[in-house]
């Protein structure tokens, strides 16, 4: 009996946490004004708060085979979240013309052959 209330109250625990990671990468998204600033925002929420909330759900439910399904999920999403995020960072860096304002940028082929000449 006590052993099963620690265990509701670890996951109970675990899910606040992602709860809290989640408002916090909210009010993150929407207080940054600088849109790398937002992406990273997002990204870095979202792989933890999914952890948090994988981890409440794999020891409410015990170890079970939807744990192992649950563990899945969590690699597959730390495996393709940096790759969007990197690819939508790339895709503000090809398109917004005002970024040399905020940051300072690496050399791209183009800038190099037109302060060849």
């Amino acid at each position: 009996m006590t052993i099963e209330w620690i265990r509701f109250w670890i996951v109970a625990l675990l899910t606040l946490l992602g709860i809290l990671t989640l408002a916090v990468a909210i009010f993150g998204t929407f207080r940054f004004k600088f849109a790398l600033n937002r992406i990273h925002s997002a990204a870095m929420a979202d792989t933890l708060a999914l952890l948090l909330f994988i981890a409440a759900l794999i020891l409410a439910r015990g170890i079970a085979p939807v744990s192992l399904k649950l563990l899945l999920v969590v690699s597959l999403q730390w495996c393709t979240s940096p790759i969007s995020s990197h690819l939508l960072t790339k895709f503000e860096y090809l398109t917004d013309k005002t970024l040399d304002r905020y940051c300072i940028l690496p050399k791209t082929k183009e800038s190099l052959k037109n302060d060849g000449k």
